[in-house]
Parts: C-alpha cells; structure tokens; sequence
C-alpha cells in the first residue's frame, strides 16, 4: 500500500510539475519551421537589404531556444512566434528591395535605348 501511494504521489508531482513548466511541449516541427523562415529570409538577402529584422528574427529564436532548454514553453514558443513574424518580414524587406534594384536597372536600360534610338533618329535625319 505504501508503495502505491508513493507512485501515485509521485506520478501527480511529476504531473504538478510539467504543469507548471510554462504549458505544453513545443514540438520539434514549430522550431524546424523557424529555422527554415530564418533561412528563407537570409536567401532573400535579408542580411544586406533587412539586416535590423533579421537580426531580430535571430535573437527571438535564440531566446526560444534558451526557453524551451528550460522548460519555458510558453515563452518559448511566444519566442517562436515574434521570429517567425520577424523572419517574414525580412524577408519581404528583402524582396522589396529586390524589386526596386531591378526596377532602377529596368528604368536605367529604358533610358539607354531610349537614347540610343534618339541618336538613330538623328542619325537618319542626316544621312
């Protein structure tokens, strides 16, 4: 009987305890899935056109990771969760300056046949 009391005792403190460790585990999957918006972003160039958001992104995780070490699960994945925001948005940074760099090429090449034509006109003019 003492023996079954003890595990009952022991199994509710264990119980009590992973309770109180700050909510539900974080499955592996929402830390993967950061990691990969974290790297998408720094494909898209984040880390010369959205440094400031990236490095946000980075320190969130970083203290998800540290958290989650800690059985924090909830601020963990509230961690998570501003990194993924913050991931994405450098991201979009990242492709926006992208498009207005490409835009700025485009205008620049339309600008050069434009004169180059200009100077055909004239040429025909001419002869």
């Amino acid at each position: 009987m003492k023996n079954a009391t003890w595990a009952v005792t022991l199994a509710v403190g264990t119980l009590i305890a992973g309770c109180a460790s700050g909510g539900p585990r974080i499955p592996d999957a929402d830390v993967s899935q950061t990691e990969l918006a974290i790297r998408s972003a720094e494909n898209a160039t984040a880390t010369q056109h959205a440094r400031e958001m990236l490095d946000r992104a980075r320190s969130a995780f970083s203290a998800a990771q540290n958290e989650r070490a800690k059985g924090e699960n909830d601020a963990a994945r509230a961690h998570l969760e501003e990194s993924r925001a913050a991931a994405a948005a450098a991201e979009s940074q990242a492709r926006a300056a992208q498009i207005e760099e490409q835009s700025a090429a485009a205008n620049r090449k339309s600008e050069e046949l434009e004169k180059r034509i200009r100077e055909l006109n004239e040429r025909g003019r001419a002869q």
